[in-house]
């Protein structure tokens, strides 16, 4: 008996099919910002690459009407200005029926609407697709080309290709429901925009970024973690440059001795293991500064460290590069890693100390403090504008107001 052995053969579809390219290109696309009609604008030239047509168009539903949000083939002009009745001509068709519709000559049917300066009398073959959520339309996705009427397998292309774009459409409808414009108190620095990146507290981090390990692999940990903030106090101190400031001098020594205290590295190791995790270490110098009287700086300050070492251990953080820093009470040490680590901006919700704003304002970095509501309104990855001069942070701004800011800021793109 011979036995036949079969080998699958595995194929990665590296870039250059249009077909896959151009719809990862539109889930990639699902997910930016700015203003919507350059965002849906940009989904209906990947529509057209894909399929071939001449014109793609996408409707949003507002206030009862479908307005021409996205285009690709008409004027520029027809943006924000064309719209329609549900239920008016063949656009308004789908959204009443929540059905795709298609005509070979859509200007001879009876539910065809003319649309003076818009020329799309030349592109007659038609096809609509409803974007639906949530039981109720959206939008309609409109593709049209001169010739040969679409075949229900083209349908049922473009059908597959509207997910996305209802995807775009409802992440915009519910970040506007959670724009926000919160106001606090400047402490200088200009207009950054930026993603929502949350520093969390010594309380909220636990031993859950430990857990698991065996004492010896915390301890190799800690020391990767204690040797990634000593990397960051040496690019602070560079940026701080010949800063003359005793306060900024004094913190600096004391996080350099902090990071190589060794007794303290001994205490991070053994608490990390227990389940009460790092914020132990902080609860013991907290205790210990009340008690002695004294050296409630430095208590805060150890805080800090545990919370910031939490941070570095998640591989997940969202406090990153170019990200809005957003923290309950800011503090020294966190300052000076925000700016090792290139953050846009701090916000609090609380205060700020004296010496964390003076290390803010010679690195020239954006603070905002006491923001009520921060923490209500404001998500990790959410897109922030935050005006160290005013005071105001606005949560989600709307596309029109990071245009303005743009403008009058001359914020990058």
């Amino acid at each position: 008996m011979t036995r036949t052995s079969s080998r699958s053969i595995i194929h990665v579809h590296h870039r250059g099919d249009r077909g896959v390219d151009g719809i990862m290109r539109l889930i990639e696309l699902a997910s930016h910002d700015g203003p919507i009609e350059a965002m849906l604008s940009a989904m209906c030239n990947e529509i057209v690459a894909i399929t071939g047509v001449d014109i793609a168009s996408v409707y949003v539903a507002e206030d009862e009407r479908l307005v021409m949000r996205g285009n690709h083939g008409f004027p520029e002009s027809a943006l924000g200005t064309v719209s329609l009745a549900v239920g008016e001509g063949i656009t308004g068709l789908v959204a009443e029926c929540m059905r795709p519709v298609s005509a070979a000559h859509a200007s001879t049917e009876a539910a065809y609407k003319y649309v003076p300066g818009l020329g799309e009398e030349r592109f007659p073959v038609f096809a609509g697709v409803p974007l639906i959520s949530g039981g109720a339309v959206v939008g309609v996705l409109v593709i049209q080309r001169k010739k040969r009427s679409f075949a229900s397998d083209e349908v049922t292309l473009a059908t597959a290709l509207a997910a996305p774009i209802t995807l775009a459409i409802e992440r915009r409808k519910a970040t506007a429901l959670r724009s926000a414009r919160l106001v606090g108190v400047g402490h200088g620095g200009s207009v950054v925009l930026g993603r929502a990146g949350i520093v969390p507290t010594a309380t909220a981090i636990g031993s859950v970024p430990f857990a698991g390990l065996a004492t010896e692999e915390i301890s190799r940990e800690m020391e990767r973690l204690l040797g990634r903030l000593r990397d960051d106090l040496g690019r602070a101190i560079r940026k701080l440059g010949g800063v003359d400031d005793p306060r900024i001098g004094a913190t600096l020594d004391r996080f350099t001795l902090a990071l190589v205290d060794q007794r303290l590295r001994e205490r991070l190791v053994e608490a990390a293991a227990e389940p009460s995790g790092l914020r132990s270490v902080a609860k013991d110098y907290a205790r210990a500064a009340q008690k002695l009287g004294s050296g409630e700086e430095r208590a805060e300050e150890i805080e800090e460290l545990c919370a910031l070492i939490g941070m570095t251990a998640d591989a997940r953080t969202s406090a990153r590069p170019g990200a809005i820093w957003l923290t309950d009470r800011l503090g020294a040490v966190v300052t000076i890693v925000a700016i090792a680590r290139g953050a846009a901006a701090l916000v609090a919700s609380d205060s700020a100390s004296p010496t964390a704003l003076a290390i803010a304002a010679a690195a020239k970095l954006p603070i905002v403090t006491g923001v009520a509501g921060l923490f209500s309104w404001a998500r990790t990855g959410d897109l922030l504008a935050a005006d160290g001069e005013t005071g105001t942070v606005l949560v989600h701004p709307a596309p029109t107001e990071i245009e303005r800011l743009r403008r009058e800021r001359a914020l990058p793109d």
